[in-house]
């Protein structure tokens, strides 16, 4: 067979990358030589023209006989359009990777501009940290129920605009951060390398996304848990569970408090333990 195209999401057209393919089962924490073994597993199924979401499925499919742990991970993206569709889990979880940077966080709260009063999704706050200033920044979350939505420049605009009322009467605030769960328009990163915006996407910046801080600290939000249904991830919200790790730490005995099963507790904590087993 000559050369091999794939189907994006969007209905395009491009040509087969499997350095791609081995690019997302490394980090999601497959070793290269399992990597390779998925992808040499895989490859006679692919057929001209094949959906990437076919081929990705494929994937997942032999990794979880694998590496079952590494399969988890392989969802992460997902995983985060599942903290949908309104934006308040999405802002919890970006609470939760500053946490991992050393930031005390507040979620939702309400500051004073010189004209208006505003509604900040994460007022984030950091002391001298290993060699950095000091500082304070809010936050502006933009959660997308697509993967293929980006982010665009009103986003931006408005987000620049609000940092510059809010510090007229808090100038202990240095700074503004705009978060997505996808992609942002080019407009955005021009402008914001302009004014001093910082953003934080899913893939974006290269060596400090969402998707490094992740995997850096394994941040990895519950919805990657195979048996966490939509009932109990709203309870575990609630709660102010929004991380594996936190599930696996909570006790027993809070968790029967939120009215989950036993049975359900056990499955969920292995679940967890799985999800943040050491790489293979």
């Amino acid at each position: 067979m000559g050369e091999i195209f794939v189907q994006k999401a969007d209905g395009r057209l491009e040509h087969l990358d499997y350095n791609k393919i081995r690019n997302a089962l490394r980090k999601a924490g497959a070793s290269g030589s399992l990597a390779n073994e998925v992808v040499d597993a895989i490859s006679p199924k692919i057929y001209q023209n094949i959906p990437t979401k076919e081929i990705y499925r494929l994937a997942f499919e032999k990794l979880s006989e694998l590496r079952p742990g590494a399969a988890a991970r392989f969802g992460l993206r997902s995983a985060l359009l599942a903290l949908g569709p309104d934006g308040y889990p999405f802002e919890t979880f970006i609470g939760a990777l500053l946490k991992g940077r050393g930031y005390q966080t507040r979620l939702r709260q309400i500051l004073q501009g010189r004209c208006i009063q505003h509604e900040i999704d994460v007022v984030a706050e950091r002391g001298e940290y290993m060699g950095l200033k000091p500082t304070k920044c809010i936050v502006e979350c933009k959660f997308h129920n697509s993967p293929h939505y980006e982010c665009h420049i009103q986003s931006a605009l408005y987000s620049w605009a609000r940092f510059l009322d809010v510090k007229e009467q808090n100038p202990d605030i240095d700074s503004a951060w705009l978060v997505t769960n996808t992609k942002f328009s080019r407009d955005v990163i021009t402008y914001s390398d302009c004014v001093g915006l910082k953003l934080l996407g899913w893939s974006f910046p290269e060596n400090e996304s969402i998707q490094v801080r992740i995997e850096e600290n394994k941040l990895y939000p519950i919805t990657l848990l195979p048996h966490l249904d939509r009932r109990t991830f709203l309870v575990l919200h609630e709660a102010g569970i929004i991380l594996a790790k936190e599930l696996l730490a909570a006790p027993d005995d809070k968790l029967r408090s939120l009215r989950i099963r036993e049975k359900d507790i056990q499955k969920l904590k292995s679940d967890a333990k799985m999800v943040l087993s050491s790489k293979h």
